[in-house]
Parts: C-alpha cells; structure tokens; sequence
C-alpha cells in the first residue's frame, strides 16, 4: 500500500469512528437539541479530510476519504434489523460532504488562492443543496425526508444556519492549522484504525 493509500484508510477510518461515537452521541442529544449533529459533525469531517489533502497535496484524496467512511458506514447493512435508509442517507451525505470538499479545494488549486471562509461555506452550502433535493426527490415516494417535509424554516436552518456555523469552525481551524503538522502513518496504524471503525460501526 503506498503512502497516499495509508493516509486516505486512516483518515477515513478516523472520520468513520467520529461517526460511530460523537455522531451517535449528538444525534442522540438532537432529540432535545435539533440541528446539534450539524452544527458539529461536517467541522470534524473537514478536519479528516483536510489531513488528507496536505499529506497526499491532492484534491482526489479528499473524496476517497469520504469513500472509506462512507463504505464504513454502510457496514451497518450486515446487521439484520436495521432500516436501509437509515444507513444509504448518512452514506449519501458523507459522499456529498466530501464530493463539496474535494470540488472547493482543486478549484482553489487551480485559481491558485487561498480556501478562505466564503469557500469553506460554499462547502457546506453545496453538499447541502444537492442533499435536499435528493431527500424531495424520495419524499415524492414517501421515504423518510424530515428536512423536505417538516417545513421551510427547518431546510433552511439546515441549508444556511448550520452551513454557516460550519464555516465559522472550519475558518477558525485552517488559522490555527498553519502551526500543524502531517502525520506520519503506518500501515498498521491505518489497518488498526479500519477495524476499530467497522466495529464501532457495528456496535453503535
């Protein structure tokens, strides 16, 4: 396994216990305090995916990042039970989370510039939109899609509330990040990592 492979397992493995843990967690306090896990969860992405795309220098690398999280997530399918859509969901939206990241950083690749907060919440904004109306899309079919049918307030607090927390977060990193370094990662530690976020995934 090169290099660019064992940040790209590792990173999304890191992502996929954040998932399996602080996700459970706060979508379990969301009951109480709606919109919690947005507010919190797409900053912790973005700092996975961020390490990726320094150690590898590639925007490619941000998306597949997002692909072993996501696959990771899909593990759930292997325990009988559980609602499919339940999991496709928050797999579609890792994979558009990262999709947003990975377009925003090569397009400031290419412009040669800085990713600064209109970017990070163009981020935010983007994955957003396209998840929204994915969730009218199978609303039309009667399939779960609370932020289409619960009202406009909530798919806006969605789409522009939680978009721009995010970005106050995310913006307040890559300041400070200017101090951090890329992470060294074995292929141990990669696989280690792998496991630990499959069986989370499973036991969460």
């Amino acid at each position: 396994m090169n290099k660019k492979a064992i940040q790209i397992v590792y990173w999304g493995s890191l992502w996929g216990i954040a998932e399996a843990t602080l996700g459970y967690v706060l979508h379990m306090a969301a009951i109480q305090l709606p919109g919690v896990p947005g507010f919190v969860m797409f900053p912790v992405a973005f700092y996975f995916m961020r390490k990726s795309y320094l150690a590898s220098g590639k925007a490619d690398a941000v998306f597949q990042v997002a692909l072993v999280a996501a696959l990771i997530k899909c593990c759930d399918f292997l325990i009988t039970g559980n609602v499919p859509i339940r999991i496709l969901n928050p797999a579609l939206s890792i994979l558009l989370e990262g999709l947003a990241v990975a377009l925003v950083f090569a397009y400031a690749e290419r412009r040669k510039t800085d990713v600064g907060f209109a970017s990070v919440f163009s981020m935010g904004v983007l994955w957003r939109a396209v998840f929204l109306i994915y969730l009218f899309l199978i609303s039309l079919i009667d399939l779960p899609a609370a932020l289409v049918t619960d009202g406009l307030q909530v798919s806006l607090r969605f789409l522009l509330l939680e978009s721009f927390v995010n970005a106050i977060l995310m913006f307040v990193y890559l300041k400070i990040e200017k101090t951090a370094r890329v992470v060294e990662v074995t292929p141990v530690v990669a696989y280690a990592a792998l496991a630990t976020a499959i069986m989370l995934t499973l036991a969460f």
